[in-house]
């Protein structure tokens, strides 16, 4: 059997190892927080569906926290998106993970996925269209959600509270 190939990233927000061993295709992430455990996915890879690599928006690299100077502080440790989908018992499955796409073992990993499955390979199409194939939504989507959800929902209930004041409250 081959020796595996290994990809192994550790950013600001988790761990991400990536290990391809003959036709096995093994994802290990962890999150930093205290309560994020390893999640691990072993796949064969004949349940691999697709694949893409998309880069990051900034709001992706932000850390949580401001640098001495008072401004947001980036990761650069990773400037790509690894977005596949798989099959676990029948039902399709989608991962993203944050990876350094200028590294070597990432960058093998990559074309070892490609020769085993070039059927699943979505790397030569847009970004967008890559995702809409496996059916992830874009980082700018996602912000402008969850943007909205964080001013809407104070800004409705705010109005529903003035509404109920104005009106004499409930009788």
């Amino acid at each position: 059997m081959d020796e595996p190939t290994e990809y192994l990233l550790r950013h600001a927000h988790g761990t991400v190892d990536l290990a391809l061993a003959g036709n096995r295709f093994i994802v290990n992430t962890q999150g930093n927080g205290l309560a994020d455990k390893l999640r691990t996915i072993d796949i064969e890879l004949r349940d691999l569906k697709n694949f893409c690599l998309t880069p990051t928006i900034g709001a992706q690299n932000l850390i949580s926290r401001r640098g001495a100077d008072g401004e947001m502080e980036y990761d650069n440790s990773y400037d790509a998106e690894f977005i596949f989908s798989y099959l676990v018992e029948g039902k399709l499955k989608k991962k993203r993970l944050f990876v350094n796409s200028q590294d070597h073992n990432f960058q093998a990993i990559l074309e070892q996925l490609t020769a085993k499955r070039p059927d699943a390979s979505l790397l030569d199409l847009p970004p967008d269209e890559a995702r809409k194939r496996i059916g992830v939504m874009s980082p700018r989507k996602l912000v402008l959600i969850i943007v909205g959800l964080l001013v809407g929902v104070p800004v409705v209930a705010a109005i529903i509270i003035i509404l109920v004041q104005a009106l004499g409250g409930y009788k």
